[in-house]
């Protein structure tokens, strides 16, 4: 090639060398480390409670309710009227209790799943941040 030929390719190798770095030449910029707060740790006891007393509820109706058959079936066998409207009414006691524990049992592991896994710890209402270069204050209501 002639001379004239490389005086154009000689300017365009000499632009090209002179331009940026490669993204992967340049020196790593180190980025500030932002520390993220942790969320405060709260303690699962009151559910994991709730939840046991649940099912104890639970556990506890069956006998209940088992006795309360028991008791339906000897009305059903009695012959003096004083003993019949003693065991029925025993029978609508106890039935109705085995439904009260069933009932309230299942409540108590609803009210344990949520205090357990739904329900968000409440923030502080007010909050102070404070740093180099801010001061920030925080106030919920």
């Amino acid at each position: 090639m002639t001379r004239i030929a490389w005086a154009p390719l000689l300017a365009v190798a000499a632009l090209l060398g002179a331009a940026q770095p490669a993204a992967s030449e340049q020196a790593a910029v180190e980025f500030p480390q932002v520390p993220v707060p942790s969320p405060p740790k709260r303690s699962g006891l009151p559910a994991y409670v709730a939840m046991a007393a649940g099912v104890g509820l639970i556990v506890g109706s069956f006998p209940i309710a088992s006795h309360a058959n028991r008791t339906y079936d000897r009305y059903l066998a009695a012959t003096d009227p004083d003993e019949i409207e003693h065991l029925y009414d025993e029978t609508v006691a106890y039935d109705r209790l085995s439904s009260a524990s069933l009932l309230g049992g299942e409540v108590l592991i609803a009210t344990g799943l949520y205090l357990r896994f739904l329900r968000r710890p409440a923030d502080a209402r007010a909050s102070l941040i404070l740093g180099e270069r801010r001061c920030a204050l925080s106030w919920r209501f």
